[in-house]
């Protein structure tokens, strides 16, 4: 048996050695002897009525055929179950026959090959695992949880807003596609939680505005459009901006009288259900659109119906968005805005105008037109009958007329200002920055202003870091505290005082302002340069934080 279960260990099932064969055909013959051997008696069996007696001639079958026939199949049986294929190589060698049967083989259970190797790597990857988990947790133990980069746009982003309140950022003159200084401000603007970015013009000075809308609302998708004068205008290819950022808000828009609306002359209220202030978008000063923005016109016929009705419904704060200023110490002055529009905003009480084109930051005093004050001269001269207020304080009375704030330094380089005394226009202004200076004697820097509206103030702040120091996580990578920075507030309270201004990069405490201009008359109320710039933080419950899918 040994010898034969190891001669067929390995065959195929189903294969029949010649000795097998023999026994099947011997069995095979015997079966047929018998068989011929019963019919044949069969038929020799007396029929119905025939004598008892047997016919001469009957053939006997033998008594042990039956045996005979069991034993033949017996062994055929034993050399089929030698000759299984697949359960050839399981017949246990101690098996062996007793009286005549052969025991059930014992089954031995194979193990799976790489069973033992699968069970090592999975030990090991769970041990790996296990060790950097625990040392994630020690680091974020000694260290503190780690701020989310302004430029990890797959998060959902938050914004800063409630029923009570909310934030938005303005900035104009963006660098071209892929500069870092521009796409920082927006991913800290992201971070501080904005409900809207503000683009005041010169939109990255490209010809593919598609991937300049891309690359930008990628980080901020919630970005509001003003026709700018580098190519973005309609003359140019302000129609393919607004096809590539199109308008973001659930806020209803409102075209201007016979415009296209949306990037060109539109206004929109915000918050949609109770709004606290009506942003109003010009396009002034464009050679490219050519909107007739003279006194009595239909375009500032519509301005001043626009701020009229939302005086009417209540909301509690105007504000205008144009791409070029009026008055300024920058390169471009003279008005491109143009002076009619300008006086017609500020004489509508305007609360705040957002201007660029001049790649400079200037806060200008609280202007108003009145009868000493016809209209605020903006030819290099100075009328301080115009100003209402300075900013000593750095807290301007809502109602008390109109600030207006420059902020053309999203990106590009920066352009020179005039603060020697040169130009006499720096009188309506509080604090000014550009390349070569600054009323601070600080480092210049690219970024926006973040501005908090509530039903009783605006509250603004700079953000800026100095050229080329932006990460590519959005934040200061050098000096973020030595960098000009500004605070402001527009507000019904009375009676505040100065308060320190805190960055999200550090603290800039009060310093006195530096000015060349020191010779010019210095009144506190109209002209002076002793604006500090710096304000007490509100104090107030924290911002509820509505979160996006964006």
């Amino acid at each position: 048996m040994k010898e034969n279960a190891a001669t067929h260990q390995g065959r195929r099932p189903g294969w029949v050695d010649s000795r097998t064969a023999r026994a099947l055909v011997r069995a095979t013959r015997k079966v047929r002897e018998i068989g011929s051997s019963l019919v044949h008696e069969r038929k020799s069996l007396p029929r119905h009525g025939d004598p008892v007696e047997p016919r001469p001639g009957t053939i006997r079958v033998k008594s042990d055929s039956d045996k005979e026939l069991l034993e033949e199949l017996r062994k055929s049986l034993k050399w089929m179950k030698a000759l299984e294929g697949p359960k050839a190589d399981r017949i246990s060698k101690q098996a062996s026959a007793v009286g005549g049967a052969i025991k059930e083989p014992r089954r031995i259970p194979r193990k799976r090959r790489g069973t033992a190797t699968l069970h090592r790597r999975a030990v090991a990857v769970l041990a790996l695992t296990l060790l950097i988990a625990a040392a994630a947790g020690w680091v974020l133990f000694q260290k503190g949880a780690v701020q989310k980069s302004p430029f990890d746009f797959s998060q959902p982003r938050w914004k800063d807003e409630s029923a009570t309140h909310f934030n938005f950022a303005a900035a104009g003159d963006f660098g071209g596609p892929g500069n870092n200084d521009s796409l920082g401000l927006l991913g800290r603007a992201r971070t501080a939680g904005m409900s809207f970015f503000v683009a005041l013009g010169d939109l990255g000075y490209t010809t593919d505005p598609a991937g300049w809308c891309t690359q930008m609302k990628r980080l901020l998708p919630e970005i509001v459009i003003v026709a700018g004068d580098d190519g973005s205008n309609a003359g140019g290819n302000m129609s393919q901006y607004v096809a590539n950022c199109p308008y973001p808000l659930s806020s209803p828009m409102v075209a201007g009288s016979g415009t296209p609306g949306y990037g060109y002359e539109y206004y929109f209220d915000y918050p949609r259900d109770k709004p606290l202030a009506r942003f109003i978008l010009l396009s002034a000063g464009l050679s490219g659109v050519d909107y007739n923005y003279s006194r009595k016109s239909p375009h500032t016929e519509w301005v001043e119906d626009t701020v009229a009705s939302a005086r009417d419904a209540g909301i509690p704060w105007v504000i205008a968005g144009v791409h070029k200023e009026c008055i300024t110490v920058g390169n471009d002055g003279h008005c491109p805005m143009g002076q009619d529009i300008f006086d017609e905003l500020v004489e509508a009480h305007v609360d705040l105008i957002l201007v660029g084109h001049d790649r400079v930051y200037e806060r200008s005093k609280q202007l108003r037109v009145s009868s000493s004050c016809e209209s605020v001269n903006s030819t290099n001269e100075f009328e301080p009958s115009c100003v209402v207020a300075n900013g000593t304080q750095g807290v301007y009375a809502k109602g008390g007329g109109t600030v207006v704030v420059v902020q053309g330094v999203a990106g590009r380089s920066f352009d020179n200002v005039a603060i020697d005394g040169s130009d006499r226009g720096m009188g309506y202004f509080d604090a000014v920055m550009g390349a070569n200076a600054n009323t601070q004697g600080r480092l210049s820097g690219f970024g926006s202003v973040f501005y908090e509206v509530t039903a009783d103030s605006i509250t603004a702040n700079t953000d800026f870091c100095p050229p080329d120091s932006t990460g590519t996580e959005g934040r200061c990578t050098s000096n973020p505290g030595a960098v000009f920075a500004d605070r402001f507030a527009i507000s019904t309270a009375t009676g505040l005082e100065p308060m320190s201004y805190t960055r999200a990069s550090g603290l800039v405490s009060a310093t006195s302002p530096v000015s060349s201009a020191s010779s010019l008359p210095q009144d506190p109320n109209r002209n002076g340069f002793d604006q500090q710039g710096l304000l007490r933080p509100r104090d107030e419950r924290p911002p509820l934080c509505v979160w996006t899918a964006r």
